[in-house]
Formats: structure tokens, C-alpha cells, sequence
């Protein structure tokens, strides 16, 4: 009985500790991680979920990644001179 409060403070301790490294995309569904993946493409986070999960969001059919037009249009005019 002595050890008793040391142990359930040990328990308590390693219980949040535990939940201290589940990952941030842990419960989010492999739909929405395909889909955040079509609005940002080159986003490191969401590409390692999806190797992590092994989904291949790429190689799915109806996965279309949305184009920034500001940044197509900045990279067309990186070469002119005004």
C-alpha cells in the first residue's frame, strides 16, 4: 500500500505521455486527405500523410489538383523585363 500513490502517479504520467505523439492527421479519413492534397499539391505535411498512409492520392482518377493562377502567371512573366 505504500507503493500505491507512486504507482498510479507513474500510470498517470506515461497515459499522457502517451497521447502526446499521436499524429496531428491521425483521425482525419483518407478522403480528406486526398482532397487537401487537390487544394495544396506541394504541401510537405499532407504528401508525407499520404506516403505515410501509402494512399497514392496522385494516381486516383477523379484527383484533380487545383492550379494557383497567380503563381502560373508569375512564373509566364519571370523572364519579360518592364
Amino acid at each position: 500500500m505504500k507503493n500505491l500513490p507512486s504507482f498510479l502517479v507513474t500510470l498517470l504520467f506515461l497515459a499522457i505521455s502517451n497521447l502526446a505523439f499521436a499524429g496531428i492527421y491521425d483521425d482525419w479519413p483518407d478522403e480528406a486527405i486526398c482532397t487537401w492534397l487537390e487544394q495544396k499539391p506541394d504541401n510537405e505535411e499532407f504528401l508525407a500523410e499520404n506516403e505515410k498512409r501509402e494512399l497514392n492520392c496522385f494516381k486516383r482518377e477523379d484527383f484533380s489538383p487545383r492550379k494557383d493562377p497567380i503563381k502560373e502567371e508569375y512564373k509566364s512573366n519571370e523572364g519579360s523585363s518592364y
